[in-house]
């Protein structure tokens, strides 16, 4: 190398070294003026912080198991199927549940580490009102099975997810129904679809579970599956089986009796009341609930949100308009053998609920969940 031309880099090493000490000295960044500088932190720092997540409740201490199995579980217990709710529900069983609602907060590992110890049967993850990201749901899944397995030897808790589309129509279904295709693709084991008032958009929702070939034995339905190949790549992973196992089971039971896809209808406005039977009697809906609140906004309007007391709220809610409503989907659930999701008439015991052939309960209290188990001699493990 001549003289000048290592004189030149030299000086302009100088010149560059300069350049970023300069940069340090002032703070600024290799990006444009009023930039924010990017520190790693998320809203869990913050202090104002508000959510469902680990810093701000999240998994509730509650929730871990804390009592003995009961008396009637059997402790050489070997599960039958991949997920859990099914396999309870052929047995007669509820199937317990708490929901996770994500905050935004990246902590979804975490969450299902400690959520896979809960004393419940399942788990809704909810999207619909809760944080719509499915990058937390796979690692919510993820640490669902690195917490597990469960004692009944369950590789996770049954998971299903609440999505945000609406079931206002066929065209609304369509436009929405990769929202189910990437919950199941993330490992979930159902999808729970609100707003759901339509016949063909619930049957677009089933679709929207489906492989695109039908299983021998299987009946066809007339519109055929939109799942694609490579969907099954990170789900089969989570279930713990091979790309081509998982194929041949992820299909909606009880459509296909051998299928592990449990998918759900929230019927919670007038429209759904009025189409209950027919909601009701579309090919692979395994479970379905009325959304009493919901239900009380679209029939009661702003009475069913004012302010008022104990007893006037009470009063409000026996209207018969709306009883009947909900009990109009409770007889079309009943009628097409669809599992419940919900509660007896209020101030049910899950004893009374379980008599009234509710299959699918919130698990808030742990107590209570063990005495239903007990009264309905449930033998799987929980």
């Amino acid at each position: 190398m001549d003289i000048k031309k290592r004189d030149f880099l030299a000086g302009g090493a100088v010149i560059g070294a300069g350049l970023a000490a300069a940069a340090a000295a002032t703070g600024a960044q290799a990006q444009p003026a009023g930039v924010p500088k990017a520190t790693g932190r998320t809203m869990l720092d913050s202090k104002n912080y508000f959510g469902t997540a680990s810093k701000g409740g999240g998994f509730k201490k509650s929730w871990a198991r804390s009592l003995p199995q009961v008396s009637t579980a059997d402790p050489n217990y070997k599960p039958r199927r991949v997920n859990k709710a099914i396999e309870l529900w052929e047995d007669n069983q509820v199937v317990y549940y708490h929901v996770y609602a994500p905050s935004g907060a990246p902590d979804g590992y975490e969450e299902g580490k400690r959520m896979a110890q809960t004393y419940c049967d399942a788990i809704n993850y909810e999207m619909e009102n809760g944080c719509f990201d499915y990058a937390n749901l796979r690692n919510f899944m993820q640490g669902l099975v690195d917490g597990g397995p469960t004692p009944s030897g369950h590789r996770t808790p049954m998971v299903f997810v609440t999505i945000p589309a609406p079931g206002y129509d066929g065209a609304s279904m369509r436009a929405n129904a990769w929202q189910i295709q990437q919950a199941l693709a993330a490992g979930a084991h159902g999808v729970l679809v609100c707003e759901m008032h339509s016949p063909e958009a619930g049957e677009i929702a089933i679709a929207a579970a489906r492989y695109k070939f039908t299983l021998p034995g299987v009946p066809q339905l007339p519109i055929g599956g939109l799942r694609g190949a490579g969907s099954q790549v990170y789900a089969a992973h989570i279930w713990g089986l091979s790309g081509s196992d998982y194929v041949g089971v992820a299909d909606p039971w009880p459509l296909n009796p051998k299928g592990e896809i449990s998918m759900g209808f929230k019927l919670e406005n007038r429209h759904a009341a009025e189409y209950a039977d027919e909601l009701m009697a579309v090919p692979g809906l395994a479970f379905a609930e009325p959304g009493p609140s919901d239900m009380s906004y679209s029939m009661l309007g702003w009475d069913a949100v004012r302010p008022m007391s104990r007893e006037e709220r009470a009063k409000l809610l026996d209207n018969p308009r709306y009883q009947e409503a909900l009990e109009r989907i409770r007889l079309a659930a009943k009628k097409h053998n669809i599992m419940w999701l919900g509660t007896g008439p209020r101030g049910s015991s899950h004893n009374q609920s379980y008599d009234a052939g509710m299959r699918m309960i919130p698990g808030d209290n742990e107590k209570e969940v063990m005495a239903g188990r007990e009264y309905a001699k449930r033998k799987m493990p929980a």
